[in-house]
């Protein structure tokens, strides 16, 4: 049996033992990666290359030179994502309207939530996008989750807010994914983390489940990481319906 698979038999009921000794199915808690994970695409991304201004205008550069920056440890994700947003002239209007109609959701994500809904498992997103692109989504879809963003403010969405930041956290001044999944799990709760990054190794660690797409499941093999491959949201779907069929 591959190790993947191992955790797999021996948590998918995420079972603890009651004062009897006898075994009682976990309330499960699903958190998600939305970029490349939820969303077949980097929407983000999407967003930086159909908007990117003229790099001929004064103090103009290209998204690409600043994620490069951000890359070579220059600056950090959070400096990078506000650089790049905040010299794009398109309004939000526009952006989440290139969204609905060029974004996909990965096939499984809206199965899965509408299950979660019926049969009260706490389906989350945990993400270093901006809230608006990421509900645009999400509202195209009539998808109702619980999204853990970059909040943004202003009449220009450019002031930003990162309600999950940590200085202790690698990824400071951004949101950090464990503290959104510690939040998450306030009473033993068996947590399903669903990622795709670099940025979702930690919370990985850290979840009872993984499922997990590339480069996050070779980060998981490295450090022995127990995981299932996520090719779309149906495994985690079946996962759910085999935890709630073994509660009472």
């Amino acid at each position: 049996m591959l190790k993947s698979e191992m955790r797999w038999s021996s948590t998918a009921s995420g079972s603890a033992s009651d004062e009897r000794g006898t075994a009682t199915p976990r309330r499960m808690i699903i958190l998600c990666d939305f970029d490349d994970t939820a969303a077949v695409q980097n929407v983000g991304q999407m967003l930086l290359e159909r908007f990117q201004p003229d790099v001929s205008q004064p103090g103009v550069v290209h998204w690409r030179d600043v994620s490069k920056r951000r890359a070579d440890g220059e600056i950090s994700l959070a400096e990078y994502q506000e650089i790049a947003f905040r010299q794009m002239t398109a309004t939000v209007e526009e952006q989440t309207e290139y969204v609905r109609s060029n974004a996909q959701l990965r096939p499984g994500f809206a199965e899965l939530a509408a299950y979660c809904a019926e049969h009260g498992i706490h389906l989350a997103v945990a993400s270093h996008g901006l809230d608006y692109y990421v509900e645009a989504l999400f509202d195209e879809h009539d998808v109702d989750v619980e999204s853990h963003t970059v909040r943004t403010h202003g009449p220009d969405a450019k002031t930003y807010e990162y309600t999950f930041a940590d200085e202790a956290c690698a990824w400071w001044p951004g949101n950090c994914k464990c503290m959104a999944l510690e939040r998450s799990r306030s009473n033993g709760e068996h947590v399903v983390y669903v990622g795709d990054g670099v940025s979702d190794a930690c919370p990985a660690a850290r979840a009872d489940m993984v499922f997990a797409r590339e480069p996050l499941a070779g980060i998981c093999r490295e450090r022995g990481i127990a995981y299932r491959e996520l090719p779309d949201f149906f495994p985690v779907l079946e996962y759910a319906q085999a935890h709630a069929q073994a509660r009472p």
